[in-house]
C-alpha cells in the first residue's frame, strides 16, 4: 500500500507540473494570439474582439489541456475532464482578462496631442527662448521693445522679458535674423511677406504681426532678396 501510495502522489506531482507547464505555455501562446488579433481586427467591435480572442485561446489551449486530463499517464482522479468544460473554463477567462483589460484602458494617461506641444527644430535652443516659460518655447520669430521690457514673438505666442534689447539679440543664436528697426528684430524664417504701405516697409509674420522696417535697414533686406 506504501508503495501504490507514493506512486500515486509522484504521478499526481507530475500531472499537476505538466498542466502548470502547459497553463504557462498557453498564456504566452494566448498573449501572442489577442496581440495578432488586435493588430488584425481594429476595425471590429471590442465585444467582437473580445469573442475572436477567446476562440483563438480555446483553439491553442484546449487540445494540450484535454490531452494531459485524458492521457494514459495521468492518475484517476484528473482524468475525465471533456472538451465542454475546457472550452467554457477557458473561454470565460479570456473573455474575463479581455473585459478587465478594455475597463482600465480609459484610465492610462493619453499621450498629449501633438497640437498642444510643438518640437523646436533639433539643435541647441536659444538661450533667450530658455528665458521664458515652458509653454512658450517655441521658435523664435521676432523680438520687440516696449518701455523697459522685450515682446519675445515665439510660435506659441509671446512672453515678456525684462532685459535690453540689445542683450537680447545677442541671445538669438542659432537663430538667423536681422534688427530692421531701432525697436524690432526678426527671424529671417518667420518672414512670409514684405508689404509695402505708401513709402514704408513692413514684414508680416504667422502670427499676423506686421514688423515695420527702417530705411537705414532695407539693405538687410534687399541682401536676402526679399525687396
Amino acid at each position: 500500500r506504501t508503495v501504490k501510495f507514493e506512486s500515486s502522489v509522484a504521478q499526481t506531482i507530475a500531472a499537476n507540473g505538466s498542466l502548470n507547464l502547459t497553463a504557462s505555455a498557453g498564456n504566452t501562446i494566448t498573449l501572442a494570439m489577442a496581440d495578432l488579433a488586435r493588430s488584425e481586427a481594429q476595425s471590429l467591435t471590442v465585444a467582437a474582439r473580445a469573442i475572436l480572442i477567446a476562440a483563438l485561446s480555446c483553439l491553442v489551449i484546449c487540445p494540450p489541456v484535454y490531452a494531459l486530463a485524458n492521457g494514459p499517464f495521468l492518475v484517476p482522479t484528473v482524468k475525465g475532464a471533456g472538451w465542454a468544460e475546457l472550452i467554457l473554463l477557458v473561454g470565460s477567462i479570456t473573455l474575463g482578462i479581455s473585459s478587465l483589460r478594455h475597463s482600465i484602458q480609459p484610465m492610462i494617461p493619453a499621450t498629449a496631442p501633438e497640437t498642444l506641444t510643438e518640437t523646436v527644430e533639433s539643435g541647441p535652443l536659444p538661450r533667450l527662448i530658455e528665458r521664458l516659460d515652458p509653454d512658450l518655447r517655441g521658435k523664435l520669430q521676432s523680438i520687440s521693445v516696449r518701455d523697459h521690457y522685450v515682446d519675445v514673438s515665439t510660435s506659441l505666442g509671446v512672453g515678456s522679458l525684462l532685459m535690453r534689447f540689445s542683450d537680447a539679440i545677442s541671445e538669438v543664436w542659432p537663430v538667423e535674423g536681422a534688427q530692421v528697426h531701432r525697436s524690432h528684430w526678426v527671424a529671417w524664417d518667420a518672414v512670409e511677406a514684405v508689404e509695402r504701405e505708401g513709402g514704408k516697409l513692413f514684414l508680416r509674420l504667422p502670427s499676423g504681426a506686421r514688423i515695420p522696417v527702417s530705411r537705414n535697414h532695407r539693405d538687410k533686406l534687399e541682401a536676402r532678396g526679399l525687396v
